[in-house]
């Protein structure tokens, strides 16, 4: 992967042979033309005896691409993955964020991006806000991001919003920011074709739905088919599909305790199925705070964050 330290502008001219780039991005010549001409990632110029010529700039689009992909990302949803990130239509990869001529160029923490990011929302900054969060994901894994970047950016506006220093307007325009942001992820990952089948959803009544989006992304990146129903799915509504579908999963997230009667209306409806019945998995703010409400559910909390969920079905 392009190193992050070089961040910011690369030189366009194309001097460097087929050969080099090969050298310097352990791609191979016949991958590399096959990814120019089935995804057409690049554009190489061409020397006086016709033969291609690369530029610094495409040999930094190569080795992101190719980081992408030995992170398990197919070369096509990486090339939608870095389309998403250059919304500007710039070539370069690993974008600067829009803010200072003067921003370091070093690699930056998360620490860093989530102050700039939480700044630029709090600000309705959206330009501002594309850029540093396409920063991060040039920077950072997709589980990385999730986690490290967009969860505690919403914590703290949330907690901002109940202290009286953000308005419900600024939590408003940040949730549906990234919530889009994520679904347009989320959309990269084509639905594969065999796999265990996962129905992910906001419980019955509950209206925050960002958590549950993230784990519906984390399973369709680990192989998993993924219906994702969104917010406030009607529980009996639910348990007919369920009987219908029989998926090997389902996976409901709650933040309020108005949302806990519709858990136990789906966790129910489950339980009185016949087998083969699908696991239930439940998260989410209200259960990460309540052991009582843990232990409610014997065996279908799953932990605090989508990476701890994720091991958890993954490896039982």
């Amino acid at each position: 992967m392009a190193d992050p330290s070089r961040r910011g502008s690369y030189d366009d001219t194309p001097i460097y042979t087929i050969k080099t780039v090969v050298q310097q991005t352990g791609i191979t010549s016949a991958t590399l033309r096959a990814w120019e001409r089935r995804y057409g990632v690049l554009s190489p110029g061409r020397s006086d005896g016709g033969y291609r010529l690369y530029s610094e700039r495409d040999i930094a689009t190569l080795r992101w691409l190719k980081g992408q992909v030995d992170a398990g990302v197919s070369i096509s949803s990486a090339v939608t993955l870095l389309e998403l990130q250059q919304a500007d239509e710039s070539p370069n990869p690993e974008p600067q964020s829009a803010l200072s001529p003067a921003a370091p160029r070093g690699p930056r923490h998360a620490g860093v991006i989530i102050r700039e990011l939480l700044a630029a929302l709090l600000a309705f900054h959206e330009a501002e806000a594309e850029a540093i969060l396409s920063e991060a994901f040039a920077l950072y894994s997709v589980e990385d991001v999730a986690e490290e970047v967009i969860t505690p950016v919403l914590v703290e506006i949330g907690e901002r919003w109940h202290r009286g220093e953000a308005s419900i307007v600024q939590e408003h325009f940040a949730t549906a920011f990234l919530r889009h942001r994520l679904a347009a992820l989320f959309r990269v990952y084509s639905q594969p074709a065999a796999g265990p089948l996962a129905i992910t959803g906001a419980a019955p009544g509950e209206w925050h739905d960002i958590g549950i989006l993230l784990v519906a992304l984390a399973l369709r990146r680990h192989g998993w088919r993924v219906i994702h129903l969104g917010q406030n799915v009607p529980a009996l509504h639910l348990a007919e599909e369920i009987q219908r579908l029989r998926p090997n999963l389902v996976c409901l997230s709650a933040t309020t305790t108005e949302s806990v009667p519709g858990l136990v209306a789906v966790a129910e409806a489950i339980d009185s199925l016949p087998p083969p019945k699908p696991r239930l998995a439940l998260g989410g703010r209200i259960l990460n705070l309540q052991e009582d409400l843990q232990a409610r559910f014997p065996g279908a909390y799953l932990g605090a964050t989508v990476r701890e969920l994720i091991v958890a079905i993954t490896q039982t």
